[in-house]
């Protein structure tokens, strides 16, 4: 079977990934499209002897080699050879796209050009001939809206007639009139070798100094950039043009003859409603204020509206927890099967993250919501003026936002998304900026500090968090720029903002439930396996023997109390053995749990019955109503479970101070508490490297107890931990400061091509991460400040920095090399 693929090229908000997902959801056309298939292992489409395969390239302005996006997107033609590119183009802007189109028609490929957004074109009452358009370019011209659906039949058929049809094709040539002699002496220059690329692009490549293409041809011809210059200079001399321009003017010229003969914009001159909000939401004096209030409403909507709903999914985790445990071994008093501890330990850590889930349902939504209206673009150009100041650019706004300046992003994708920024100066300064956005990891650590310590003021709190790490950012990229990165290069920042679309609650649902269902499965796999390593850290070596001798000493005189209580009871005899008291704890507690969950009388009803025929005798020990001789059983089960969790939490608190891992938190406490943090802190910040979510994990099941409940982590984080709002500020401060997870530093290790700046991002922000939580910690003790008391201090002081830092212009070195001079050695 043979394979088509399928390059899709465009610029950027073009909608070219609305086309993609489109076709890549063949299977709802099927119906529609006798003969096409889906193979199910490679998602290729299938039609009669042929397989599809799409490849989505960056998106670009023009072809040439400006942006890392543009190599990229030549490199994927020169290497794998597409039977077929499609031209993804936005309807309501032709004639600045078509530019495009004329270099891919050039390249020697067929050309599927898709109309794409032609909705937003027709709202415009812009009227497009595209039959037309099909005749003047000689290649199929398919109208589409991506994102309704429509054209995805059309763009198939067509991808199929024409990589089957390939006899039919000829070059499409454009007459470059005073520069055809020297692109036919170049072409003479390499006619003896064979290419699978049109020869007449590669020469318009090479006069037009794309680097890629001379790279490319040098093996073979070495001196082909010599022959290129004599081209150059004869050139110029005779009309005092350069080939660039030259060919750029011929090629805006072809897209005006396509306009004016096929376009009619009948509200030419007339202002659009793009136009109209720009001048408000692009106001010089209104475009921050109005940024910063989005954030705002984006925060108060998904973190503290979107944490209410965890009031009722909370009960839903918690009769899950609950179930595990029934089904577990149960607990011989203090004895805890160890089968047991890792099954509530694995629940206490998704517990404390699946919590979260409708906060980032909420979250993703409004972020979706704001990339479909267009003001994502917009906000990258209201910040390239601020940017500037820093050392970075507006291109930083992605990568930055991937990250998680929009709060619950990743950093991963982020630093990733840093190769298209074309100023390398910058590039680097993202890179090393991006680990300070709020990744969607460390939301749920927020949370359970902001419910645990800040449940008044969380709003407030989240903005903080929210917006001081992007001061941060800016502080940190302009102290590099001014000196470890002020040699690199530098280069202007272009883009176009597109119009404004009013987004499809369906479109904004399924991102929504993608990107929600990417963090489940995180939680399922990497954040799961990091917790059963953890537990084996926290379980080994186990406690001494003295240890356990006091614990059983305990439980023991717990016991003793237990049973001069209920020796006057005429039930004496049902818990007069430890065995019948341990299998009457257990029942408590399960009891108890299963009644804090319950939301209704008939499911609390429920639970009796359950409960009554389950253990008649034992039931009237836990709701004794008027039964006097129950009722002394009863009080003193109540102290006695009492007593039993006391015991247990002792047993926990002083297995994980002597573990390995806790000897690790306990080995760098000496430096941490200058902080206020503790070892157990330390002991989550360790286990937060391998994925930022282990540091909730972690936290949750340290503070939760191992039975059956339904107290949230967030509430037994306030009870046990001794912690104050203060320490809880300190926290924050700290985690918002240090690198994230391991997989964003091998990242950094492959987009830097260095160990040594891989370790300068992890080394750099743990140091600046302690120093500043410790003079905020130290500072709030001496002058008795609450948590938001020192947070707004802390925030405001960063703040205040970035503005100082604004003041000073950037004047970098933008050269290095020459000769050396030499050392004197006397």
């Amino acid at each position: 079977m043979n394979n088509i693929k399928v390059a899709l090229a465009g610029q950027p908000n073009c909608g070219k990934s609305t086309i993609f997902n489109m076709v890549s959801g063949i299977e709802q056309h099927i119906a529609n499209y006798p003969g096409v298939t889906v193979d199910k292992k490679t998602g290729f489409f299938k039609y009669e002897n042929y397989k599809i395969e799409m490849v989505d390239l960056p998106g670009t302005y023009s072809f040439s080699s400006y942006s890392l996006e543009e190599r990229v997107a030549k490199e994927f033609i020169l290497n794998e050879t597409p039977e077929v590119i499609v031209n993804v183009i936005d309807a309501s802007n032709i004639k600045r796209n078509l530019y495009l189109t004329f270099q891919l028609l050039e390249i020697g490929i067929p050309v599927v050009v898709v109309l794409n957004m032609m909705d937003v074109a027709k709202r415009r009452e812009i009227e497009i001939d595209s039959k037309k358009i099909s005749t003047m370019l000689n290649c199929p011209v398919i109208e589409a809206t991506g994102a309704k659906g429509v054209g995805s039949k059309e763009i198939m058929k067509s991808i199929v007639d024409v990589a089957t049809n390939k006899k039919s094709y000829e070059d499409f040539k454009i007459n470059y009139e005073e520069l055809e002699p020297h692109i036919n002496s170049i072409e003479k220059k390499i006619q003896e070798n064979t290419f699978h690329l049109n020869k007449r692009w590669l020469c318009i490549k090479l006069l037009e100094g794309d680097t890629t293409i001379i790279e490319y041809l040098k093996k073979d011809y070495p001196n082909i950039e010599e022959e290129i210059e004599k081209e150059s200079v004869t050139f110029h001399e005779k009309y005092d043009k350069d080939f660039p321009s030259f060919l750029a003017s011929i090629r805006y010229d072809s897209a005006d003859i396509i306009y004016h003969n096929a376009i009619e914009d009948k509200r030419n001159g007339v202002q659009t409603l793009t136009d109209k909000v720009d001048k408000i939401i692009l106001n010089r004096f209104l475009a921050l204020p109005i940024l910063i209030l989005l954030m705002f409403l984006v925060y108060q909507i998904s973190i503290v509206w979107g944490y209410k709903l965890t009031d009722y999914t909370w009960p839903i985790l918690a009769s899950f927890k609950n179930f595990v445990i029934d089904i577990l071994p149960q607990a011989d008093l203090i004895d805890v099967p160890m089968i047991t501890d890792l099954g509530v330990w694995m629940v206490n850590s998704a517990n404390a993250l699946m919590n979260y889930i409708p906060i980032f349902f909420i979250l993703f939504a409004l972020i979706a919501i704001m990339e479909d209206v267009g003001y994502m673009p917009r906000m990258a150009f209201i910040l390239d003026k601020v940017f500037k100041r820093f050392g970075l650019h507006g291109q930083s706004t992605l990568p930055l936002v991937l990250g998680g300046a929009m709060v619950g992003g990743c950093a991963v994708p982020g630093v990733m998304a840093t190769k298209g920024i074309a100023d390398d100066r910058a590039r680097m300064a993202t890179i090393f900026s991006v680990p300070y956005m709020n990744c969607l990891a460390k939301v749920p650590f927020y949370t359970l500090l902001l419910g645990a310590f800040f449940k008044e003021d969380m709003a407030i709190m989240m903005f903080f968090i929210s917006t001081v790490t992007l001061f941060v950012a800016l502080i940190v990229a302009k102290l590099l720029t001014s000196t470890i990165l002020k040699t690199r290069e530098t280069a202007p920042f272009l883009m176009e903002l597109p119009p404004y679309h009013l987004p499809t609650v369906k479109g904004v649902v399924i991102r929504a439930v993608q990107r929600v269902w990417i963090y489940i499965k995180k939680v399922v796999t990497i954040v799961l396996a990091v917790a059963i390593v953890l537990f084996a850290l926290l379980q080994f070596p186990g406690i001494d023997e003295i240890s356990k001798a006091n614990f059983e000493n305990d439980i023991e005189a717990a016991l003793t109390k237990f049973d001069r209580a209920t020796q006057s009871s005429s039930y004496y005899s049902e818990v007069d053995s430890k065995q019948k008291v341990s299998q009457l704890l257990n029942y408590y507690d399960s009891y108890r749990a299963k009644k804090m969950t319950l939301s209704s009388p008939e499911k609390s009803k429920k639970v009796d019955e359950d409960f009554l025929q389950n253990n008649s005798i034992f039931f009237k020990f836990v709701k004794p109503l008027r039964d006097t001789e129950a009722k002394k059983i009863n009080a003193a089960l109540r102290k006695l479970s009492t007593d039993r969790k006391r015991v247990l939490r002792s047993i926990k608190n002083e297995k994980i101070e002597n573990s390995l891992l806790g000897m690790a938190g306990r080995a760098i406490e000496p430096i941490t508490k200058y902080a206020g943090f503790d070892w157990r802190i330390n002991v989550a910040f360790l286990s937060s490297f391998a994925a930022r979510e282990s540091a909730v994990a972690t936290l949750g099941s340290i503070y939760e107890n191992n039975k059956a409940d339904s107290m949230r982590a967030e509430e037994a984080m306030s009870l046990n931990s001794g912690y104050t709002p203060l320490h809880a500020a300190a926290i924050i401060i700290f985690m918002l400061l240090t690198p994230p997870c391991i997989a964003t530093m091998i990242v950094v290790k492959m987009q830097t091509n260095s160990y040594k700046w891989m370790l300068f991002a992890i080394f750099f922000p743990v140091t600046l991460g302690i120093v500043l939580s410790s003079i905020v910690f130290s500072i709030g003790s001496y002058n008795n400040y609450t948590g938001v008391e020192a947070m707004t201090y802390f925030y405001f002081a960063i703040v205040s920095i970035a503005l100082i830092v604004a003041l000073f212009p950037n004047k970098n070195i933008n050269w290095e090399g020459g000769i050396k001079p030499k050392i004197s050695t006397k």
